[in-house]
């Protein structure tokens, strides 16, 4: 009889039910594929030690199971609600709140199941798809990526029982939590008065708009907000807690906008009698209200839903333009080599059939003692005191002739540099340099300009800034140690096997220490930069101290296509992972959007009725419903919207990529899938109310 009954129900929820079918199907065959990844030995042993495939698709897996456990969780409470009068039914016919709750449980089960067992089998399909998407994404060359996961079966298997069982149990609860008289009586209509609306509440609702516009406003000027919070007693670490503040307050009036604002903007709206009396208008502003005054949580949470996976699209696009963008700044050439191990390396490149150099370029630095300052924000720190590398003009111009990425620089006097610093790699709006720069010597130059840094790795530089100086003031200065790198390209039909073979002859270390002290005393800097200690005898009795001498190593080489494989490994990883997890999320939003609105269709359907009943033209109660649905998606869609393109916006004042347009472009594409919800979830709509009619 159970199965019956549960067979009988099923069918007639068979619209409801295949929304939830088709999200939780999808979200099986993402997890399985996920999981099946990491099983798969071929793709792992041909991405190496390098990159933990494994440890990303878990984590994809752990957020999987978040994101479906709060769509199954959401869906069943809508169930629920909807088939209220029925458990009340079952009740008064004498069943038990035992077999009710197993009534339930096993139809749970068998949509699960159902779920389940097609979404392995797309998955097993599929899997190949999606592990060559994965190769794509990471740049890999791999023969074959079909296989069937057993383990990745039983694995999934058992996480989506689990579930099943969590969201059994929570109706269980509810079951045994309800009361006959309250099963039994109609669902409740939340009355409105039109007329009025408490004061408090319209306040909270002007609150919430504020909120958001301060948000925003905040989020167009976040670089002025964090100087201010530099200046709190949050110090430094204002300068990353600005973001989470503007993302706290838009949530708050996330919050307030869905349960107040968009109340208030439909009373004030009431209060035009010209539109209110006009056509359909006071209806659908009664259920306006009704709407917002139910789901105003539900839609708060899905903006925000909407916001997290707009960020986790286009962040993953902007993540691999600032990965890409990377390799150029730390390898612009195929090899920049410490002199002592270029003869090595070179001695390996002329053994490679098919492979020599193409244009070498020898870089001769001076790294002598500076003092400059440093303006964070709008905030002036104190002295800085630390070695410069010194690079001439006409050295300069010999490397940019074979790195495409050093732009012209000019000093128009002998005492003009040009300060090439990574810092303004990411941080170049937010950072700068004081006019004056003092070397040892008692030589004062003039800061001309700053530039980001793609000279190639800093730590092949000990990690600190590099001065570009006239060759006339380079000859001049004495002070320091000098060494040499050589950059260089070639020209090779295997450069993955060269790679290889290098990293194997010589290993990348640290080589080349120096030592250094400095102190500014009396408008002075005073202080060495040596290749030996000169205190050695402190080096092991005192611990770190920005007065006691330094010690700092240098990087003896760096590859081009090494850093260039491990980047698009990585980031077409995290592209990957972030994309099936962004493009979940939006479809269980639009699902949870839709499900909520076949209920409210069912709800409002003598309702609707009653309006056919008076002579209300069918293509007006369409209308209607299109109306209704609109509050329904838009707002949250143009929220959702705005907060992700707020968020890029901040994003790309504290890191400089070239990749945003792709973010807001997934912002765009949200829209039409929206717009297909919108769309569909009307048309089902209308067909739920006029019935036959159609």
């Amino acid at each position: 009889m159970i199965f019956n009954l549960s067979w009988k129900n099923f069918k007639g929820q068979f619209l409801n039910y295949f929304v939830y079918f088709v999200s939780m199907t999808f979200a099986v065959v993402v997890y399985y594929s996920f999981s099946a990844i990491t099983y798969n030995r071929t793709l792992a042993n041909r991405v190496g030690q390098e990159v933990h495939i494994d440890g990303a698709m878990n984590l994809g897996g752990i957020l999987i199971v978040i994101m479906i456990l709060g769509f199954m969780l959401s869906a069943n409470h809508f169930f629920l609600l909807k088939r209220a009068k029925e458990i009340g039914l079952y009740h008064l016919i004498g069943m038990r709140k035992d077999k009710i709750s197993f009534l339930f449980f096993v139809e749970t089960l068998m949509l699960g199941a159902v779920s389940l067992i097609t979404g392995i089998f797309l998955g097993i399909i599929f899997s190949k798809l999606f592990s060559m998407i994965l190769a794509k994404a990471m740049f890999l060359q791999v023969e074959s990526l079909f296989f069937v996961s057993i383990p990745s079966m039983i694995q999934t298997s058992l996480v989506f029982v689990f579930m099943l069982l969590v969201v059994s149990l929570r109706s269980s609860w509810l079951i045994y939590r309800y009361r006959l008289t309250n099963l039994m009586k109609p669902s409740e209509k939340n009355t409105v008065k039109p007329n009025k609306f408490p004061l408090m509440k319209g306040g909270l609702g002007i609150v919430g708009l504020i909120l958001i516009i301060t948000g925003y406003f905040l989020s167009y000027n976040v670089i002025q907000f964090a100087t201010i919070l530099t200046h709190t007693s949050l110090g430094l670490t204002g300068f990353f807690v600005a973001p989470l503040v503007i993302m706290f307050i838009c949530m708050i009036g996330t919050y307030l906008f869905f349960n107040y604002t968009m109340y208030l903007f439909a009373f004030l709206f009431g209060k035009n009698k010209v539109n209110y009396y006009r056509n359909l208008n006071m209806l659908a502003l009664g259920n306006t209200k009704l709407h917002i005054k139910r789901s105003g949580n539900m839609l708060s949470a899905v903006t925000i839903f909407i916001a997290i996976a707009l960020g986790m699209i286009g962040g993953s696009a902007s993540m691999y333009t600032l990965g890409m963008n990377s390799v150029n700044t730390t390898a612009p050439t195929d090899f920049i080599v410490a002199e002592d191990n270029f003869k090595a390396i070179e001695q390996i490149i002329e053994k490679e059939p098919d492979t020599k150099i193409d244009s070498i370029v020898k870089l001769n630095y001076k790294l002598t003692g500076s003092q400059f300052r440093l303006k964070i924000g709008q905030d002036e720190k104190g002295d800085t005191l630390g070695p410069v590398n010194l690079l001439a003009l006409s050295n300069y111009q010999a490397f940019q002739k074979i790195n495409p990425y050093l732009k012209n620089i000019k000093l128009k006097n002998k005492q003009d540099i040009v300060i090439i610093d990574s810092i303004q790699n990411i941080l170049g709006g937010y950072i700068r340099y004081d006019s004056t720069l003092n070397l040892s010597e008692g030589i004062k130059l003039h800061v001309s300009a700053v530039r980001p840094d793609y000279l190639g790795q800093v730590l092949l530089r000990y990690s600190f800034p590099t001065v570009v100086v006239s060759d006339e003031q380079f000859n001049e200065i004495n002070s320091g140690i000098t060494y040499t790198l050589r950059a260089f390209n070639i020209q090779s039909k295997d450069e993955e096997a060269l790679a290889n073979k290098l990293s194997e002859a010589v290993k990348p270390n640290w080589s080349a220490p120096i030592y250094y002290k400095y102190q500014w005393v009396n408008n002075q800097l005073e202080g060495y930069t040596s290749k030996t200690s000169r205190e050695p005898e402190k080096k092991n009795t005192q611990g770190y101290s920005e007065e006691n001498e330094q010690e700092y190593s240098q990087l003896n080489y760096i590859s081009r296509f090494v850093e260039l494989r491990y980047e698009r490994r990585v980031m077409g990883l995290f592209i990957y992972v972030a994309m099936f997890l962004g493009i979940l999320a939006l479809i269980i939003t639009g699902s949870i959007l839709m499900l909520q609105q076949f209920s409210e269709a069912e709800r409002e359907k003598e309702s609707y009725d009653l309006l056919k009943k008076i002579g209300i033209p069918k293509k007006q109660i369409t209308k209607l419903v299109y109306q209704q649905n609109s509050i329904v998606f838009f707002p949250p869609m143009i929220i959702g919207v705005l907060h992700a393109t707020f968020a890029i916006y901040v994003f790309s004042k504290f890191i400089s990529s070239s990749g945003y347009w792709l973010a807001y472009l997934s912002c765009g594409m949200l829209i039409l899938i929206y717009l297909a919800y919108y769309f569909l979830t009307s048309a089902i709509y209308s067909r739920i109310i006029h019935g036959r009619d159609n």
